[in-house]
C-alpha cells in the first residue's frame, strides 16, 4: 500500500459522511459530483494515482454496486468507464 493509501481512504470516508450529512435547500445533481471526482482524479500527480489506484478501484466499485437501484444509465455507465480505465492503467 502506498503512502497515499490511507490518506485517500481517510478523504474518502469523511466525504462521504460530509455529503450524506451536509443540508442544502437544493442539491446539487449527481452528475456534478461525477464531474468533480473524475477532474480531481485527472489533476493528481502520477505517484498518487498509482498509491490509491486500489483503493479508489474498490470506491467505485462498490459505488457501482451500492448504487444500482438510483444511479441510472447514463451516471452508471460514467463510473464503469472510469473503473474499466483505472483497470488499464
Amino acid at each position: 500500500m502506498g503512502e497515499w493509501a490511507e490518506i485517500f481512504k481517510f478523504a474518502a470516508k469523511v466525504g462521504s459522511l460530509e455529503g450524506y450529512l451536509y443540508e442544502r435547500e437544493k442539491l446539487d445533481s449527481l452528475s456534478d459530483w461525477v464531474n468533480n471526482i473524475e477532474n480531481m482524479y485527472k489533476h493528481l500527480p502520477h505517484n498518487v494515482k498509482e498509491d490509491i489506484k486500489a483503493e479508489y478501484g474498490t470506491v467505485l466499485a462498490r459505488s457501482l454496486k451500492n448504487g444500482e437501484r438510483v444511479l441510472g444509465d447514463e451516471i452508471e455507465s460514467r463510473l464503469n468507464k472510469m473503473l474499466s480505465e483505472l483497470r488499464q492503467q
